[in-house]
C-alpha cells in the first residue's frame, strides 16, 4: 500500500477509535448525571437577600441554588445602596459573598441595625485576610472555605465561625459535547502567580511537545514564554473555560501560594489548607484533574481513585504522560470524580448547611407543615409521652439521603 494511503487509513482508524472513546465516556458521564439528578423544590420558608460579588462560577452557583431553596430570594449589588434596598425588602437573612472589596463595616452595621442578621461567606481566604480581618467581626455569622481561617476569625472575636467548603455549579460545570477546537491533551486556566510560573517553567519542554492550552494573565513572566506563547491566551470567558475543561484529556490545578507577598494581602501568612473552587469545577466536568496537594483534599476526593496529585514538577509531567497513555485509567478516575462531585459537592448542599446553621432547622418547610391527618385521640389528663410531629432539632432530608451526606477580581 502506498504510504499516503496507508497514512490516511491509519488516521481514519485512529480518528474512529478516538471518537468512539469520547462518545463512550460522554455516555458514561450522562448516565452518572442522570442517576444523581439535582434535587428541586423550595425547602426553607425564608426570604434571603444576597449581596453578590463578581466571582463568576461561585457567584452563579450561589444564585441558582439559593434562589431554589427559599420561598423568596432577592439580589443586591454592593454598589447600588444595599442598605436602602434591604431596609425596603426586610428579608429574614442577608448573605454577603466575600464583602472585602466593595462593601465596608458601616454597611454591615447599618443592615444589622435594622434587626436583620448578616452572614458572610469568605471565598478568597487566606489570600486577603488583611482585608477580611477588618470586617469579619461586624457579621453575625462568618463562613470561610479555608480551614486555617476558622481559628483566626475566632481569635478576632467572631462568635459564629464555620467552615463551609466551596463547590461546583451543576448548571455551569457539567459534561457536554464541545467543538473540536476545545479538545486538548492538557490545559491549565488561571492567573500566572509565581508558584505556577515556576512549575510550568520546569516542565515547559514537555508541554511544548504536547497539545497544551494555557489561559490567564501574567504568563508573560515565564522564562519559557517564547516557547509556549503559541499555546497561551490572555483570557477566556466562563463558557469557554468550561468547554476547555470538558474537552481536555487532563486539566492541571495548581493552587496559588499563601506567601505570595506581591499578589496577596496575607501579612500573617496564614496557610492555605483548603482546596479552591477549580477542584470541584474540573471534577464536575468529567475530566481527569491532576492537582497539587492541599491538606483537606482527602475530605472530598480519594487520590488515585477520584483525582490525581503531584508534589514536584517532574512528578506532574510523569503523571500527565502516564494518563495520556492509559486512557481507560484516566476516564475511570474522571467518572468517579464526577459521581462524587454531583452527589456531595454542590452549592445546593452547601447552602442548605448555611441556612440551617444561621436560621435553624425550624425554618425548613417540612418542620412547619401540619400533619395531613389528625393524631389519634387520647384520654384527657397529663401526658408523659406520645407521638412526635417534628421539632427544630431533628434532621430533615431534602431528598439527599444519609448515604449522600458527607474568576473574579482576584482568583482563588
Amino acid at each position: 500500500m502506498p504510504k499516503p494511503k496507508r497514512s490516511r487509513a491509519l488516521g481514519r482508524a485512529a480518528g474512529y477509535q478516538s471518537g468512539w472513546s469520547e462518545g463512550h465516556h460522554y455516555g458514561v458521564c450522562q448516565a452518572i448525571t442522570a442517576k444523581h439528578a439535582e434535587p428541586e423544590g423550595v425547602l426553607f420558608d425564608l426570604h434571603v437577600a444576597y449581596i453578590e460579588e463578581v466571582m463568576f462560577g461561585v457567584n452563579d452557583g450561589i444564585i441558582e441554588s439559593l434562589s431554589g431553596l427559599v420561598t423568596k430570594f432577592s439580589r443586591c449589588l454592593p454598589y447600588d445602596n444595599p442598605v436602602a434596598k434591604i431596609a425596603q425588602l426586610r428579608p429574614d437573612l442577608v448573605l454577603v459573598l466575600n464583602g472585602i472589596h466593595l462593601i465596608g463595616p458601616a454597611v454591615v452595621d447599618a443592615i444589622r441595625a435594622l434587626g436583620i442578621p448578616v452572614a458572610v461567606w469568605f471565598v478568597d481566604d487566606p489570600y486577603f485576610t488583611d482585608k477580611s480581618a477588618m470586617i469579619a467581626r461586624h457579621f453575625d455569622y462568618v463562613f470561610t472555605h479555608e480551614l486555617s481561617c476558622v481559628p483566626f476569625y475566632r481569635q478576632l472575636g467572631c462568635a459564629q465561625v464555620h467552615h463551609l467548603p466551596l463547590a461546583a455549579s451543576r448548571k455551569i460545570f457539567h459534561p457536554r459535547q464541545v467543538p473540536l477546537h476545545f479538545r486538548k491533551e492538557i490545559s491549565f486556566i488561571g492567573t500566572g502567580f509565581w508558584n505556577r510560573i515556576r512549575t510550568i517553567d520546569q516542565i515547559a519542554p514537555y508541554l511544548a511537545r504536547k497539545d497544551t492550552f494555557i489561559a490567564g494573565g501574567l504568563w508573560r513572566r515565564l522564562q519559557s514564554y517564547r516557547r509556549l506563547a503559541p499555546k497561551i491566551v490572555a483570557w477566556t470567558q466562563l463558557a469557554e473555560t468550561v468547554n476547555y475543561y470538558v474537552g481536555s484529556k487532563i486539566v492541571i490545578n495548581i493552587h496559588r501560594s499563601h506567601d505570595d507577598a506581591q499578589h496577596n494581602r496575607n501579612s500573617r501568612r496564614l496557610l492555605g489548607l483548603s482546596v479552591n473552587p477549580r477542584t470541584f469545577e474540573i471534577a464536575a466536568c468529567g475530566t481527569l484533574q491532576i492537582t497539587d496537594v492541599r491538606s483537606d483534599l482527602t475530605n472530598f476526593y480519594i487520590p488515585g481513585q477520584e483525582i490525581e496529585t503531584f508534589s514536584t514538577p517532574g512528578e506532574l509531567a510523569a503523571k500527565i504522560e502516564h494518563y495520556l497513555r492509559h486512557e481507560d485509567q484516566r476516564r475511570a478516575i474522571a467518572a468517579r470524580a464526577l459521581h462524587r462531585t454531583i452527589a456531595e459537592h454542590t452549592y445546593r448542599r452547601r447552602l442548605h448547611t448555611l441556612l440551617v446553621t444561621t436560621m435553624g432547622a425550624g425554618s425548613l418547610l417540612a418542620n412547619k407543615r401540619k400533619p395531613a391527618f389528625a393524631p389519634p385521640a387520647v384520654e384527657p389528663g397529663p401526658r408523659s409521652g406520645g407521638p412526635s410531629w417534628g421539632n427544630g432539632s431533628e434532621t430533615v432530608s431534602d431528598g439527599q439521603g444519609a448515604d449522600d451526606q458527607s474568576l473574579g477580581r482576584e482568583e482563588t
